[in-house]
């Protein structure tokens, strides 16, 4: 009879992203280093000026080995300075482990591109620069990825205008949408109350 791997034991809540935790506290000042616990997950938050070294330090390390990036993606927070949250998830496959690194980015900030030290993370990039304009520098080929070249705008941020429409989200419904189009539920809701099945 074939012998049955042991159990897998729950890790203790705060226990993902301890190790890539403990790496960057030993190579980072405690000043650029911003870690929260979120859900299980420690974030660990760098300036942008550090990402390549940071990302070097994880993915080269022999006993980390975070080299396998998951995704990638941007946060628009319009009522933040700055506005933008580009996140990164990387994957250890030797400790079954994630890592979780943001970057909080202004506008006109150029974030250098991960690409070349992490196969795959080009077309990652290129999504975010095409739905949330934000710019990679060092990139390969910096075009968009999903949406036609001669598109105006970055259709993901939270300020951008579908084709004379505004977009309504919860921060914004009172002007993006008229009172009769509110449900009762909603903020800013003016009508009577609403029919449910």
């Amino acid at each position: 009879m074939a012998e049955t791997a042991p159990p897998r034991q729950p890790r203790p809540e705060g226990e993902r992203g301890r190790a890539a935790l403990r790496l960057l506290k030993r190579r980072l000042p405690a000043a650029e280093l911003e870690a929260r616990l979120e859900r299980g997950q420690w974030m660990l938050t760098v300036p942008v000026e550090r990402l390549l070294g940071v990302v070097r330090a994880l993915s080269q390390d022999p006993a980390l080995a975070y080299e396998m990036p998951l995704c990638m993606t941007c946060i628009d927070w319009p009522e933040r300075e700055p506005r933008f949250e580009v996140v990164y998830l990387l994957r250890s496959l030797r400790l079954n482990d994630l890592a979780w690194i943001t970057l909080r980015v202004a506008e006109e900030t150029e974030v250098p591109s991960l690409a070349p030290l992490l196969p795959g993370m080009e077309w990652h990039e290129r999504e975010c620069y095409d739905l949330f304009g934000i710019r990679f520098s060092g990139h390969p080929n910096l075009t968009r990825i999903l949406l036609p070249d001669d598109w105006e705008g970055h259709p993901l941020r939270k300020d951008y205008v579908s084709f004379g429409e505004p977009v309504a989200f919860t921060h914004n419904i009172e002007w993006a949408l008229s009172s009769q189009d509110r449900p009762e539920y909603m903020p800013g809701a003016t009508r009577g109350a609403v029919e449910r099945s």
